[in-house]
């Protein structure tokens, strides 16, 4: 796929007004997602599986890829030797390139942001790469993360500075306060795309589940 093209999916991800324009947006971009990403030098997955091998041991239980994408964390999940991997998107378009990596143990379609297809405390962890951005996830949706992975468990994920400054700090103290999660690190800022121009920064964070 041309640069161009490359920038087109990047404005209209962001720009999407709605759930549906966003899923279908991705939809358009699935079968040319991972090289696009490549060639951006895309560093959330590396970071998200960095954090989640630092904090998650491998035996420790089911590991939730929340906004899997094409599944670009799921294939080194199993080779870091994380048994069940199961993983949730809302582009049925990105979520059939993932199926045939044949990673994930359980794959459902499904957004962030709404009550997600989980019972309480289903999974020891969650990992949540580059959907807490701009027109993607708001920061409400770090609630259902905390909701499905049991308490002592983790939650991994990268949010935009932009979203992380505007709202999603002062959701997260509010969880903190009222014993949802605490924070247990996070990153200096970073560029996810450092190859695109134009580029805002990111941060990761790790947070552990209590029972609050």
């Amino acid at each position: 796929m041309s640069d161009a093209k490359q920038v087109d999916h990047l404005h209209d991800v962001y720009s999407a007004e709605s759930v549906d324009t966003l899923a279908e947006t991705y939809d358009a971009w699935a079968q040319d997602y991972d090289a696009d990403m490549l060639k951006a030098g895309y560093r959330h997955p590396m970071i998200c599986i960095g954090l989640l091998a630092r904090h998650v041991a491998a035996d420790a239980g089911t590991i939730v890829d929340a906004g899997v994408g094409t599944g670009l964390l799921g294939e080194w999940l199993k080779i870091l030797g994380y048994r069940r991997v199961a993983g949730f998107d809302l582009s049925s378009g990105m979520l059939e390139v993932a199926r045939r990596k044949g990673a994930y143990d359980d794959l459902r379609q499904a957004a962030l942001g709404k009550r997600l297809p989980y019972e309480d405390g289903a999974f020891a962890a969650a990992v949540c790469g580059g959907v807490f951005t701009i027109a993607h996830a708001d920061p409400s949706g770090l609630d259902e993360l905390l909701r499905i992975v049991r308490p002592g468990g983790h939650v991994v994920l990268t949010v935009k500075d932009k979203l992380y400054e505007e709202g999603f700090e002062t959701h997260l103290e509010t969880l903190s306060a009222a014993g949802r999660c605490r924070l247990v690190e996070m990153t200096p800022s970073y560029l996810s795309m450092p190859n695109q121009e134009g580029q805002s920064t990111s941060r990761a964070l790790v947070l552990q589940v209590l029972a609050g």
